[in-house]
């Protein structure tokens, strides 16, 4: 429920991969003898040659190796990365070295965190802090001796750099733990001193170096302090690279820092003197999502994708903190309604509005639904990220989803990631009446006619897809009250999908949707079928799994929280609502009751709040009309 998170598999990292877990095949298993009988021995076998050619050549072929997936189980499985560590990294060859660590690097990125974690308590970073030393002491040596390297040692020394550093970033993306040792090293002088070199050859490099800053500052706030620490030099670089760089991988992880930064920084004074503010890094990215990466002939689509996908993963970051100059308001009830309550103990008098309640059962209402009456309006939120998000950004990522992504799953659900994120923000932060809150319905009504309803129509079959749909309708609807057209029959669509769906998490999104969509009035036929829905899940108790169960009560709470409302008579009335939910208790406090307050307490903290409010409810119903 809610916002997504960023992933820590980002740019295609995996845990493990499809030739470890497919079942055996006995024509694979005879192919696979005679690869490592024929390809992958031979090599292994050279790692221990006395020619430093011979192993040089040994670890440059494994590199070419680990490129295929089942070469690279093969070579896992000859323990190559013990190979590696224990004895090619300390060769007497700096060639055999560099490839060495080359290899780590290839292996860490291909098969992510289990062998990433594996190298870390083999005890990686002790290595690792050696060639950091080495590295530093002959960048020193090059910078008092300008001449003391020439063009292939020079070459070697970026690559040793390069691949040392990419090993690193790949660790740093496994935990907190290792992020936490790796800056123990004091990598950031280092990491700054090559990201500053201003040489257009080692773009290669100044991307690894902006990719580990990026991992870096993500997990490990020490390191973020140690940046700031240090203003005039460090920051100042990083917003000098974020303000004149074109879009490349190099300048998007850049930016990708300075939000982690911003993140890390938010509400003190640092952040705004340094400019490290969210709302310099969102048009950059906005626009680097309208184009692709400059082009050259090495670039190929993968690298296209990877630069939007991670454009779209820190938007989505972004999109999760876009309050700045924002009043944190609930979206709520029009000021105008005056929703009335009566007292348990109140005699029902008339206060002005129509049966207006008083006393504790008010206050138990004002629980349940919320009491936003109070609330002021904002500005228009002009100047401040939600407003760059919802005028520029969301029209971008609609036409990326418009457009099917180019055929890219991941492109088009992080698109659709960052458009749900968006949502809640709005959701949680603005108030209707100002103009940033007219501009919001219009792209509302975009993202549902363009990412919902075509979804819905399909029938897709991809339980990932209807997942993240269902999430950005549940985040869109609620904002908007439920005010979408479900003429195509949405709604019936989203019951459908909570009776096929095999996890609580995308019932409970499903029945969030509804519960938005039973509250617009003008369209009792709708309401019928929703409220039946949901009462029939609230009656089946326990059977109903404890979470949409939850979310399924709380949805009756405030579709029918007033007798005003043009469905509750014809619907909450009629069908005899009320006493489906006298009868429920018992099965819904059995259900509740599952839930271990142990290992999940704010689940059960929240059932108890449903369950609570429930008793409530029927209280304030029985009242409302005069018994």
């Amino acid at each position: 429920m809610g916002k997504a998170d960023k992933s820590r598999k980002k740019h295609g990292r995996k845990k493990g991969s499809l030739a470890a877990s497919r079942p055996p095949n006995p024509a694979d298993k005879a192919a696979n003898n005679t690869l490592r009988e024929s390809t992958v021995l031979p090599v292994v076998k050279n790692l221990s040659s006395t020619s430093p050619k011979e192993r040089a050549e040994a670890v440059s072929a494994i590199n070419n190796l680990l490129q295929d997936a089942t070469c690279r189980q093969l070579l896992l499985r000859e323990r190559v990365v013990q190979k590696l560590m224990e004895e090619m990294l300390n060769d007497s060859s700096q060639e055999v070295v560099v490839y060495a660590w080359g290899a780590l690097r290839n292996i860490s990125v291909d098969e992510g965190y289990d062998q990433s974690i594996f190298m870390y308590r083999k005890n990686i970073l002790t290595p690792v802090a050696s060639a950091l030393q080495k590295i530093s002491c002959t960048l020193n040596s090059r910078r008092t001796n300008p001449g003391s390297l020439n063009s292939t040692e020079q070459r070697i020394l970026w690559l040793y750099a390069e691949n040392v550093i990419g090993l690193i970033a790949g660790l740093s993306e496994t935990s907190e733990e290792v992020a936490g040792a790796i800056v123990k090293l004091e990598i950031l002088p280092l990491l700054m001193e090559v990201l500053n070199e201003p040489s257009e050859r080692l773009e290669s490099l100044h991307e690894t170096v902006a990719q580990c800053l990026y991992s870096l500052t993500e997990e490990s706030d020490d390191f973020v302090e140690a940046i700031v620490s240090d203003r005039s030099n460090y920051v100042s670089l990083l917003l000098k690279l974020r303000d004149r760089s074109s879009p490349s991988l190099k300048s998007l992880y850049i930016c990708g820092s300075l939000h982690n930064i911003s993140l890390a920084l938010k509400g003190t004074d640092v952040a705004a003197d340094q400019e490290i503010s969210d709302f310099n890094i969102v048009p950059i990215l906005t626009d680097f999502l309208k184009s692709t990466p400059a082009t050259s002939p090495t670039d190929d689509e993968q690298k296209v994708l990877a630069f939007k996908q991670l454009v779209l993963e820190i938007l989505a970051s972004i999109a999760t903190e876009a309050t700045d100059g924002v009043p944190e308001l609930v979206l709520g009830a029009d000021q105008d309604d005056g929703i009335d309550y009566m007292s348990e103990d109140g005699d029902g008098k008339d206060v002005g509005a129509p049966e207006e309640l008083d006393g504790s059962l008010r206050a138990d209402m004002e629980m349940i639904v919320g009491d936003e009456s109070n609330q002021d309006s904002p500005d228009s939120g002009e100047g401040t990220v939600l407003h760059y998000l919802v005028i520029s950004t969301g029209p971008a990522l609609l036409s990326i989803v418009k457009s099917g992504a180019g055929g890219s799953l991941p492109i088009h659900m992080r698109a659709l990631s960052v458009l749900n994120n968006i949502a809640w923000t709005v959701d949680a932060t603005l108030s209707e009446g100002s103009a940033l809150w007219e501009r919001w319905q219009k792209l509302a009504h975009e993202i549902w006619k363009i990412c919902v309803t075509p979804v819905l129509v399909a029938n897709t079959a991809d339980v990932e897809l209807a997942e993240a749909v269902t999430g950005l309708a549940w985040a869109v609807s609620k904002s908007m009250k439920g005010g979408f057209d479900v003429s195509q029959g949405e709604h019936r669509a989203f019951v459908s999908l909570y009776h096929a769906a095999n996890t609580d998490e995308l019932r409970t999104k499903c029945v969030g949707v509804l519960g938005c969509l039973g509250l617009a009035q003008g369209r009792i036929e709708v309401n019928q079928e929703i409220g039946v829905f949901l009462m029939t899940l609230v009656s089946s108790g326990a059977n109903t799994p404890a979470s949409p169960l939850a979310e399924a009560l709380n949805a009756i709470f405030d579709i029918y929280a007033d007798a005003e409302f043009d469905y509750d008579e014809p619907v909450f009335v009629r069908n005899a609502f009320l006493d489906h939910l006298s009868k429920a208790i018992p099965g819904v406090r059995s259900a509740f009751k599952k839930i271990d307050k142990n290992k999940f307490p704010e689940d059960r903290l929240r059932a108890d709040d449903a369950l609570l409010n429930l008793q409530r409810f029927i209280r304030y119903k029985k009242k409302e009309r005069g018994n």
